[in-house]
């Protein structure tokens, strides 16, 4: 139980170009005492992160070219609104389904669910905060991978 609470945090510590975890993540990580209560600090972490998610699309909306994919600059409706609430049902579907599959191999159920939901949440942060990234870019810099 206890490697796998360490295995855990190394892969989320180390995966390149991952949102950093909170400070408060980092400190309930290293305070829990089981499953149910790592599983706690993960549905914290995750919540934020969704916090962060939003911020990003606010971002992507003061974008002009990106605000017109959109269909204006508001989260209330919109394709950005549509995304999301399709990746949010998509991204719940998967876990409840992780779950099942997984049941009593890795940990509490409640362990893997929030596992999961964090693990796809920081999936999707990673997604969306390359769309600002471009977004900023003007174009101007080329991936390193096509330059030749």
């Amino acid at each position: 139980q206890m490697l796998k609470k360490y295995m855990f945090y190394l892969v989320f510590c180390l995966l390149p170009q991952m949102a950093s975890a909170s400070q408060e993540y980092d400190t309930c990580f290293q305070q829990a005492k089981d499953d149910n209560q790592v599983a706690l600090c993960m549905k914290a972490e995750t919540t934020r992160l969704l916090t962060e998610i939003q911020k990003i699309y606010q971002n992507i909306l003061k974008n002009p070219q990106t605000a017109s994919w959109n269909q204006g600059t508001s989260l209330a409706k919109g394709n950005l609104k549509t995304m999301y609430d399709y990746w949010l049902a998509y991204r719940n579907r998967y876990c409840s389904l992780f779950v099942v599959a997984s049941e009593h191999n890795f940990g509490s159920s409640e362990y893997d669910k929030e596992r999961c939901l964090l693990n796809l949440t920081l999936d999707h942060y990673e997604l969306v905060h390359q769309v600002i990234i471009n977004a900023n870019s003007g174009g101007e810099e080329d991936d390193e991978a096509h330059q030749q």
